[in-house]
C-alpha cells in the first residue's frame, strides 16, 4: 500500500473511531434508538444521489437490519448501561470472531491454529472484563455488547455473500432500513410516548453527533473503505480496522476525560490482541534456498 491510501487508511480508522465519543455526548440526551434512528435518517438522504446496487432486496434489507439497526441500537443501548465509549469500541469489534464463526458454518471454512489462539485470549480478555463488570459497565451492558457484535458477525457474512459488487452502493442504501423499525421501537419503549417528547431530546450534541456520524463516518468513511478494498487485498486493509478502538479509546479520553481500571486496561489489552493475532496478515514462508 502506498504512503497515500496508507494516510486515507488512517484517516477513516480516526474518524470511525471519533463516533464513540460523540454518540455518548449525544447519548447523554437522546435515547438510544431514537439517536440510532436518526442516525441512518441522515445518512439515507445520500440514496438521492448514489444508484442503487445489484443486489436482492432481501439481502439489502437483512443487510440494513443487522449492520444497521441491531449493531448500531445495541451498541448505544449498552453505552446508556454503564459500558464506556472506550470499551464499547474494542467489544463491539468481537465481530470479526463471529464473523470467523458463522463463516464455518456457513461457508465450510476452516478456524487455523492462530485464530483459535486469537479467540481465546479475546475470551479471556471478556472474562476479565465480565469479572470486573461493577466497574466496566453492567452484565446487561455487557450481553448487549456481544449481541451486537453477533449482529455485526452475520451482517458481515451477508455481505460476503454478496461477492463482487459495489460495497459504497450498498452501504449508502443499507442505512434506509433501519430507521422506520428503530423509530417505530423508539415511540414504543422510549420517551413519554409522544413524538414531540422524542424531538425534545435532541440537543446541539445531538446534532453535531449526527452530523459527524451520518457524514463523516458514513459515506466518508465507507467510501475509503471500499476503494481501498478494491485496490487492495483484505489482508492489506484489515488491520487498519485495529486502529479503531485505538482512536476511540484517546478520543474518549480526550472528549469524554474517561478512564479506566487496571481489570479494564487488563481486559481492553487482551481483547485487543486477540483481534490483532485474527486479523494481521501471517508472515508468508522464507522461500528455499536453491
Amino acid at each position: 500500500m502506498n504512503r497515500r491510501d496508507a494516510l486515507l487508511a488512517v484517516l477513516a480508522a480516526l474518524i470511525w473511531g471519533g463516533t464513540y465519543p460523540f454518540s455518548a455526548l449525544a447519548l447523554q440526551d437522546t435515547p438510544p434508538m431514537f439517536f440510532t434512528a436518526l442516525r441512518f435518517s441522515c445518512a439515507a438522504c445520500f440514496i438521492l444521489i448514489v444508484p442503487r446496487p445489484r443486489i436482492p432486496v432481501l439481502k439489502l434489507l437483512l443487510l440494513g437490519l443487522f449492520l444497521g439497526a441491531a449493531l448500531f441500537a445495541l451498541t448505544f443501548i449498552a453505552m446508556t448501561q454503564g459500558l464506556s465509549a472506550s470499551l464499547a469500541s474494542v467489544l463491539v469489534h468481537v465481530q470479526a470472531f463471529f464473523t470467523i464463526l458463522i463463516s464455518m458454518v456457513v461457508f465450510g471454512e476452516r478456524m487455523n491454529r492462530r485464530q483459535l489462539l486469537a479467540l481465546l485470549i479475546t475470551g479471556a480478555g471478556i472474562t476479565v472484563l465480565a469479572v470486573d463488570r461493577g466497574q466496566a459497565g453492567s452484565a446487561v451492558a455487557l450481553l448487549l455488547i456481544m449481541l451486537a457484535a453477533l449482529s455485526g458477525g452475520i451482517g458481515n457474512n451477508i455481505m460476503k455473500s454478496l461477492g463482487q459488487t459495489d460495497m459504497f452502493r450498498v452501504s449508502v442504501w443499507m442505512t434506509a432500513v433501519p430507521p422506520l423499525p428503530l423509530f417505530a421501537l423508539s415511540y414504543a419503549l422510549e420517551g413519554d410516548g409522544t413524538v414531540s417528547g422524542l424531538i425534545d431530546t435532541i440537543t446541539w450534541p445531538t446534532i453535531i453527533a449526527l452530523a459527524y456520524s451520518s457524514v463523516l463516518a458514513t459515506i466518508v468513511v465507507f467510501a475509503i473503505w471500499g476503494r481501498l478494498l478494491v485496490a487492495y487485498s483484505s489482508a492489506a486493509v484489515a488491520p487498519f480496522f485495529l486502529l479503531v478502538p485505538v482512536f476511540a479509546v484517546a478520543l474518549s479520553a480526550i472528549i469524554l476525560g474517561e478512564t479506566l481500571s487496571a481489570m479494564q486496561i487488563t481486559g481492553g489489552v487482551l481483547v485487543f490482541a486477540g483481534l490483532a493475532l485474527a486479523l494481521l496478515p501471517a508472515r508468508k514462508p522464507p522461500l528455499p534456498v536453491t
